[in-house]
């Protein structure tokens, strides 16, 4: 159904040629509601056909033309006279008239009114841009691209050129430092003015393809595919550069004014991790703005013209608001920054100050002296609320220095192992001592050092009121602090030879779309004290790890010894706390892990457990180790997945998914020989294992063996006959042998495979341009298009059919510049766009993309 709705002279938003390929999914729709056809096409012919043109009484008009012997409708796509592109409609069926053509003609237009409508829904009327609507979904669309390769265990993790697939996406929030004072200044018109201007540079430095948008009065956006965080700064940085130089004049009295632009900028998936990248692609997109326009009021809080990282805030950007009793602190980190309980920061000297709150000192000639950066503490998140976080002092580095509010936090290595565990330098002196350890204990001696440190937890105990005697006779166990846990944590593991680490996170204690009731969270984790203790025993030491998670050191224990305890301690709690507890259990030794690695690995084993679907104890294996890899991967850190998969494999070399996942990495890493050993291995324990029957056939056409290649994807088919991929794989290569009936019936299954018709359209164009058939060439690539608008060889291909058949220049030009914006280390995509700049008669630019061109 269609809405008539009359045009305004007010709007500057008008239909261009480039938006009939943007918009042909309407546009297919609106004409299969009124006309019947088997297939269809889009031309863009730079004059108007003369058979499209009738003079009469009304002038020169644009009319439908119907060829009865070819059952082909040719319809005009026009507004006000000026044609934008034909729709070409073939085989069409039944008996067409003059009273059929007119009303075709009214329809057309109808449509082409309803489509100026769906624009106006989707651009912002002041600047041009995008609106916010509009932007959300393609934001969601190039999450979803995401999606499709960011596991190293779904099928398009290796695919190029058979699935389409990003490999990130980037989101820029940039805006006007100062903007409401030019409002109130110079008026609200000269300030729409300013938009303007700030709108059109934005869309010209923003990259080919990229989605440029109004967010909310003077905030722009720009999201953009294949971004990283260099990239995005890069980006961000030249926009502030580029408005810096721009000039706005007020043309009643000649003023003239400078800008600049604050601007925040995330990345997906860098910037998400855990149950983030788990959640809808709703949610997720919703988040990625959240975190965008966090990044982006951080930069304004930090002054004019500032660009900040999403993941810069938690690593530099973070504060002290207040000095708490009990020697804490409150920072201005929380969980809208991905703060988590745990994590260290460093303590740093708010600028201007010499450590003892004095102004800094005056260089001779009466300038400010730089500040002399250093050091006061060590603390640690035990607390994470929404946009703040209370932290523990782990250690001052000079008791005479006190933290004060306003001094500066970065945090301690993080990601590492160091940024919770201790310092390398204390691993060190762990390892050097080892030996020393063992000789002590077998002369029969406990060293100084863990005499000192049993007695500070003997103390610590007495003082933290373990040991008095609860209501009813129960014994209460109060957890030691965090800090005092951190302390204690250093004198145990020095202490024993073997011992097992288990944390319990109470989920809800941290939640902040809930009110947090502290002492509820607080009589609840005493509960869990006391559950825990009466299953460990009394040698077990409690403590806080953070807010909602106690961790308990079991000295002379395994984890799997204590794993049933573990799940007897969930099940109790849920009946007892009506509350959701997860465990994860570490134990040492563990492979060649050091005794400090041992509660990072209950914190993953506890982080594998938070990703089942069902509360659970999770023993740390070699299962939770390719967890984490997957989060690496995930966030693009190839290298440090590796070596994760390498260590799972070590603990469990009978873990196929690990296996597959580090042959994943190697073929991304262009190491093919080494991830062909890695699904061979595979093959040799799992010969029907299909996902690296696939892969392997990938890698070895990757070497240069497309026999054996081929072999490994027709064994796929035996194991799966509608295997999408290797149906693809099969079809390319029947085609590069010029087998192109094999290679037609190959693309002819893959489409009919569910979620198989949209990829294939690229394909089956190719061969239709072999074989002559331009018409269902056209239409297989803007269907290629339909289904992915960043189809790069979709883009060169049309483009250069609209070229060899002499139409619209620009419009070739528009999909040459987008395809090789996609994928610039293709010289023949640079050819086409250097044809199209020179049939315009730019012949400078058309030389540039020559070069560029090889």
């Amino acid at each position: 159904m269609f809405i008539k709705t009359p045009d305004t002279s007010e709007s500057n938003i008008r239909l261009e040629r480039q938006d009939m390929i943007t918009l042909e999914s309407e546009l297919r729709q609106a004409m299969a509601g009124f006309l019947s056809f088997s297939s269809y096409g889009l031309y863009f012919p730079p004059h108007p056909p003369q058979e499209m043109l009738v003079v009469d009484d009304q002038g020169q008009r644009l009319v439908p033309v119907y060829h009865s012997l070819e059952k082909k409708a040719l319809l005009p796509l026009h507004r006000h006279g000026e044609l934008l592109g034909i729709f070409v409609a073939r085989n069409v069926p039944g008996r067409v008239t003059k009273s059929t053509l007119y009303l075709w003609s009214c329809l057309c237009r109808q449509i082409m009114d309803n489509l100026l409508l769906h624009k106006k829904t989707q651009v912002d009327p002041l600047t041009g841009l995008a609106n916010a609507v509009c932007l959300e979904q393609n934001l969601g669309r190039e999450i979803r691209l995401v999606h499709r390769g960011l596991w190293p265990d779904t099928p398009g993790s290796l695919e190029d050129g058979v699935s389409d697939f990003s490999a990130s996406v980037g989101l820029i929030c940039l805006d006007v430092d100062g903007f409401s004072r030019i409002n109130e200044r110079w008026g609200y018109q000269f300030g729409d003015l300013v938009l303007q201007d700030l709108a059109r540079l934005v869309a010209r430095m923003a990259p080919e393809q990229a989605i440029c948008a109004r967010l909310r009065e003077d905030t722009l956006a720009i999201c953009f595919s294949g971004a990283t965080t260099t990239k995005c700064h890069q980006l961000a940085a030249n926009l502030a550069r580029e408005v810096s130089e721009l000039s706005c004049e007020n043309k009643i009295n000649g003023e003239r004014i400078r800008l600049s632009v604050s601007q925040g900028f995330v990345t997906y998936p860098q910037d998400f991790h855990g149950r983030q990248l788990r959640r809808s692609v709703r949610e997720q997109t919703g988040l990625m703005l959240e975190k965008a326009r966090r990044a982006l009021r951080d930069a304004q809080e930090h002054g004019p013209g500032r660009i900040r990282g999403f993941s810069g805030i938690l690593r530099e950007s973070g504060i002290v608001l207040d000095v708490l009793p009990m020697s804490r602190v409150l920072i201005s980190l929380g969980r809208s920054v991905d703060a988590r309980e745990g994590q260290r920061f460093l303590v740093w000297a708010a600028p201007r100050e010499n450590g003892f709150g004095a102004a800094a000192p005056l260089e001779p000639g009466g300038k400010e002296a730089p500040p002399s950066r250093f050091c006061k503490a060590e603390i640690q998140l035990v607390e994470v609320q929404g946009e703040t976080s209370v932290a523990e002092i782990v250690l001052l580095h000079d008791p005479g220095c006190a933290i004060v509010p306003e001094d500066q936090l970065t945090i301690l290595h993080p990601g590492s192992r160091q940024d919770v565990f201790g310092t390398v330098n204390e691993r060190r002196r762990e390892r050097r001592s080892i030996s020393q350890e063992d000789q002590v204990r077998d002369d029969g001696q406990e060293p100084v050092a863990e005499a000192d440190a049993g007695g500070r937890e003997r103390e610590a105990r007495e003082t933290d009121g373990e040991g008095d005697q609860a209501p009813g006779g129960a014994r209460a166990w109060m957890p030691l602090r965090a800090h005092d846990f951190s302390r204690h944590w250093a004198g145990f593991r020095q202490k024993h030879a073997r011992f097992a680490v288990m944390l319990v996170f109470l989920e809800g204690g941290s939640m902040e779309s809930e009110p947090l009731d502290h002492g509820d969270v607080d009589r609840k984790i005493h509960q869990l004290g006391a559950m825990a203790a009466g299953k460990l025993g009394p040698d077990m030491v409690l403590g806080r790890f953070s807010f909602s998670t106690l961790a308990c050191l079991v000295p002379e224990s395994g984890a799997l010894s204590l794993e049933n305890l573990a799940k007897a301690l969930v099940q109790e709690a849920e009946e007892t706390l009506r509350g959701t507890v997860y465990v994860g259990l570490a134990e040492y030794p563990w492979l060649n892990f050091t005794k400090a690695d041992t509660l990072e690995s209950s914190r993953k084993a506890l982080e594998h457990a938070l990703l089942l679907s069902e509360p659970n104890a999770v023993v740390f294996c070699s299962t939770s180790l390719t967890v984490s890899a997957d989060r690496a991967f995930s966030s693009g850190d190839v290298y440090s997945a590796v070596e994760e998969y390498k260590l799972a494999l070590l603990a469990d070399e009978t873990n196929l998914i690990a296996r597959n996942s580090l042959g994943v990495c190697y073929a991304r890493l262009g190491k093919y020989g080494d991830a062909s050993a890695q699904f061979a291995a595979i093959l040799r324990q799992a010969p029907d294992d299909i996902m690296a029957t696939y892969n392997q056939g990938h890698t070895l056409l990757k070497q240069g063996e497309p026999d054996q290649a081929r072999r490994f994807f027709e064994r796929c088919l035996e194991l799966d006959p509608e295997h999408m991929f290797s149906l693809i794989r099969l079809g390319q290569m029947a085609e590069q042998s010029d087998d192109v009936e094999a290679a037609r019936d190959y693309y002819a299954r893959a489409r009919s495979v569910p979620g198989g018709e949209g990829v294939t359209h690229r394909h089956l164009a190719r061969l239709e341009l072999r074989e002559g058939n331009l018409e269902q060439a056209r239409e297989h690539l803007h269907q290629a298009l339909v289904h992915n608008p960043k189809d790069a060889l979709a883009m060169h291909l049309l483009a250069k059919m609209y070229l060899e058949q002499g139409e619209d220049a620009e419009i070739a030009e528009t999909l040459a510049r987008q395809s090789v914006a996609l994928l610039p280390e293709q010289g023949a995509y640079w050819d086409v766009l250097a044809k199209a700049l020179e049939s315009q008669g730019r012949h400078e630019e058309a030389a540039l993309a020559r070069e560029r061109s090889g």
